[in-house]
């Protein structure tokens, strides 16, 4: 006798369960992803995502109530269909140039750009041209 294995989708806690509340949503963001990286060359910050649908999440739930965990699955789902078409049609476009912007009812995304991901880890120094090592600042003290 064999056992079934099943899989299911399993509801993260905090920011992540409550926009990323089923698979499907999942999935888009996965493709977004994809043509975010494809287009700006620089990974999508989920936590900027994240950040972006709560908010607008929050702000639907003071004017009309409802649930704050279902509120933010569907508008991230209207935000990752948004932005899924309009990256998809600039990477067929293969216009770099053009600035993203997504407008949905009142809530405006100037440019996509922004919510990239930000730079981790050491600062660019400048670095030596003969051995290869950065080149610290000078540390400077105080005489009182």
């Amino acid at each position: 006798m064999t056992i079934k294995t099943v899989t299911f989708h399993q509801r993260s806690t905090g920011k992540t369960g409550q926009v990323l509340a089923s698979p499907e949503v999942e999935r888009k963001l996965a493709k977004v992803e994809a043509l975010y990286a494809q287009y700006h060359g620089v990974k999508l910050g989920r936590v900027k995502f994240y950040n972006l649908a709560l908010d607008a999440a929050r702000q639907a739930k003071k004017d009309c109530g409802g649930y704050l965990q279902y509120t933010t699955e569907a508008i991230a789902g209207i935000f990752l269909d948004h932005m899924h078409k309009q990256l998809g049609a600039a990477v067929r476009r293969k216009n770099r140039d053009a600035v993203i912007s997504i407008e949905i009812g009142g809530y405006t995304i100037s440019n996509l750009r922004e919510l990239a991901k930000r730079s981790r880890g050491k600062a660019k120094l400048p670095v030596h041209p003969r051995s290869g090592k950065r080149i610290l600042s000078p540390r400077t003290q105080e005489v009182a």
